[in-house]
């Protein structure tokens, strides 16, 4: 239950807030996960963030960067978003849900139905984090969200600042698996790859990201990753669609809930990780497999 509010005006104060407070403190952005009905996260002390300027959006020649509190929607509005990324935040049905949830409240929430975790992990992006030191000076780290998701309880008292795309050569998408479009989700699965002109070595960087209730054994992180099938696909070990539909089918742990069965999610974790990586080898012009 929310026993204290504050409306914090500058990074440096929300940090100390929380610091102050420790895990029974969180940051308030859009609310929808701190106000929604049975939540994980049952702060007594929220840091409203609205006043930090946190809400904007910037490119460049590089990528771009979003603010942490800039929302699904206002993303989506933006003239310059890439259409994977825009079908990562579509997986939020609701106008009035995108309206309020935001980019940085999604990733630090760690659910593993999480909307946008797969695809962000496949994408490879970058959270600047702001902390604050032994001498209680406010400082910003660059951190792969990879290691951002996989250690989440070293970064429990930081606050997401920006979300960087630095890699736009790089192709990433995701698919999501539900009965409905707000209903319970079965799976979503994420993949993404950087691709080279070599016959030998045509993939690197190789990431396969999949979240869902009753879908593998997260221990600890936030996503849950498949190393061994990223290697071998880099490596060349792996080389067809469906060589690697069957890899992750038999690789991806899962269990049977109101969501689907076990078979069903290793199913599904299979044929989208497959297509997604059609899809990738199409736009990189090799074809649709090798």
């Amino acid at each position: 239950m929310i026993e204290n509010y504050v409306r914090v005006s500058s990074i440096k104060e929300a940090l100390e807030i929380k610091a102050l407070h420790g895990a029974e403190a969180g940051y308030l952005a859009g609310g929808t996960e701190i106000n929604r009905l049975n939540t994980q996260h049952p702060f007594a002390v929220v840091i409203d963030l609205q006043d930090l300027g946190l809400s904007s959006i910037a490119e460049d020649g590089n990528g771009f960067e979003l603010g942490s509190c800039v929302t699904f929607q206002q993303a989506l509005d933006w003239k310059s978003v890439p259409a994977a990324f825009a079908d990562a935040l579509r997986y939020a049905g609701s106008r009035t849900l995108r309206n309020s949830a935001t980019i940085g409240g999604n990733i630090a929430s760690g659910r593993p139905d999480s909307y946008l975790l797969p695809f962000l992990t496949a994408a490879k992006v970058r959270l600047i984090l702001a902390d604050i030191g032994s001498e209680e000076l406010e400082h910003e780290e660059s951190v792969p969200i990879r290691e951002f998701a996989e250690h989440s309880e070293m970064y429990r008292d930081s606050l997401i600042v920006r979300i960087v795309f630095d890699k736009p050569g790089r192709f990433a998408a995701s698919q999501r698996f539900s009965k409905s479009i707000q209903g319970a989700v079965s799976l979503t699965a994420g993949f993404g790859a950087d691709f080279s002109d070599s016959d030998a070595r045509p993939l690197e960087n190789v990431r396969i990201a999949l979240g869902g209730t009753g879908v593998g054994n997260y221990e600890g992180g936030m996503v849950y990753r498949l190393p061994d099938i990223e290697s071998a696909l880099s490596e060349g070990v792996i080389r067809t669609a469906a060589e690697l539909q069957k890899a992750v089918s038999e690789a991806t742990a899962a269990v049977s809930d109101f969501t689907g069965s076990a078979e069903y999610k290793k199913y599904l974790a299979g044929t989208a990780v497959a297509q997604l990586y059609s899809r990738g080898l199409e736009k990189a012009g090799r074809g649709s497999d090798l």
